[in-house]
């Protein structure tokens, strides 16, 4: 057994060995994990990788440890600082990589909080980065909270592709949380964090919840900020999106959309004006060219508002185009456009009834809340949850005034 070299209160960071090199496969090789990397690992690259670990702790004294649980035992990844290539130098890179199923439980935030501490306590670095690929935003957080600041962006070249990556940096003697503070109400307030859309899991401890638009990779699948699926791979949702239709998926700011919702895109719209549905022409071996574009019933783009909360298992039909603050009701099966501020229920979806009258539906339109800075909305949550309508009339009222 290798000794330990950092222990926190959940805990132990060690080197590994060749007898970890199971647990270690389990990791780089899981598809989840290593999306970051452009993909899992081989066995060949496995080995090297573990190879090259050994040969950091014997060159460096230090490398990435493998991370265990204290009170099993098991191997849940990958933690520690290496040496990396940045800015024409060699800088120490705190690094972590852990398995799917503990992700979104603070391990990784715990452990590369205890290797900075380590990293400036005992190693004596002035200085300790983190040089993360722009696309993971969770290991991004990360950083963030552990006290580290964005400082540069670069290009690194891996596995023959072009990956932007972002750096961070915290120094010496920059104030930074200390592991017992991590995840904590004084870690959270010290770090002052706003809201980030770029986040993937914006709930703390929940990977069950995400905002849609950093998962989001169709180029025709357009979301706001901080809108949210209770779901994972919400493009898995979309479904007969197809590229030589080009239809788009546009959905805005702070919306709502509950587990089981379904987008269907005009790709699922067979010809209805000739003697057969099926269709041949993007069947392979068949020679029917495709209808003209007149015979086939396209609806166009499926637009989404602002703030609009669609219910558990309802599906929008292509070319719907639902009104900022709908409400969609459980179910719903919605082939008709939605004003603005309606609840719509029932297959097919019929209007229950609209949520404000007329005048603040026009005042909040006016307003367009989502469309302010952070800090604007901030000081609008009062607002915004009020129940007092008649207050909210006149709070707005004064808003839209003072705006001019």
């Amino acid at each position: 057994m290798q000794s330990v070299i950092i222990e926190t209160d959940r805990l132990l960071l060690r080197e590994m060995s060749l007898s970890d090199i199971e647990a270690l496969s389990s990791i780089l090789q899981d598809e989840n994990v290593m999306y970051a990397y452009n993909g899992a690992f081989s066995d060949e690259e496995t080995l090297a990788w573990m190879q090259k670990q050994l040969q950091r702790y014997r060159e460096h004294g230090f490398g990435l440890w493998g991370v265990f649980l204290k009170d099993t035992g098991e191997m849940i990844g990958q933690c520690g600082i290496t040496m990396q290539e940045y800015n024409g130098g060699q800088v120490p890179e705190i690094g972590y990589l852990l398995a799917h199923k503990y992700w979104h439980k603070g391990y990784a935030t715990e452990a590369a909080a205890a290797c900075c501490e380590y990293g400036v306590d005992v190693l004596h670095f002035d200085a300790l980065y983190s040089i993360i690929r722009d696309t993971n935003t969770a290991s991004q957080n990360v950083a963030l909270r552990n006290g580290m600041t964005l400082t540069d962006t670069i290009v690194k070249h891996y596995r023959g592709v072009d990956m932007p990556h972002k750096v961070f940096c915290v120094r010496k003697d920059d104030a930074k949380p200390k592991v017992s503070d991590i995840g904590t109400d004084k870690n959270i307030k010290e770090m002052e964090m706003q809201p980030n859309p770029d986040t993937i899991f914006p709930v703390r401890g929940c990977d069950t919840v995400t905002y849609v638009k950093p998962t989001v990779k169709n180029p025709n699948i357009i979301v706001g900020d901080f809108t949210y699926f209770s779901d994972t791979d919400f493009e898995r949702h979309v479904l007969h999106h197809y590229d030589f239709i080009g239809d788009r998926l546009i959905i805005g700011k702070f919306c709502q959309i509950a587990s089981g919702v379904t987008f269907i895109m005009n790709g699922a719209n067979h010809q209805m004006n000739a003697a057969s549905t099926y269709p041949f022409y993007i069947m392979e071996g068949w020679t029917e060219t495709p209808p003209a574009a007149d015979d086939l019933p396209l609806r166009g783009d499926t637009i989404v508002g602002n703030d609009v909360w669609i219910g558990q298992d309802a599906t929008i039909l292509p070319g719907v185009h639902i009104g900022d603050g709908a409400i969609i009701g459980l179910g719903s099966i919605v082939g008709h456009d939605v004003e603005p501020y309606t609840i719509v229920a029932g297959n097919p979806a019929k209007v229950i009834r609209k949520r404000f009258d007329d005048e603040l539906i026009g005042l909040l339109e006016k307003l367009r809340w989502w469309d302010r800075s952070i800090g604007e909305i901030q000081r609008l949550i009062p607002l915004l949850t009020d129940s007092d309508l008649t207050r909210v009339k006149k709070n707005i009222i004064g808003i839209l005034e003072q705006n001019g």
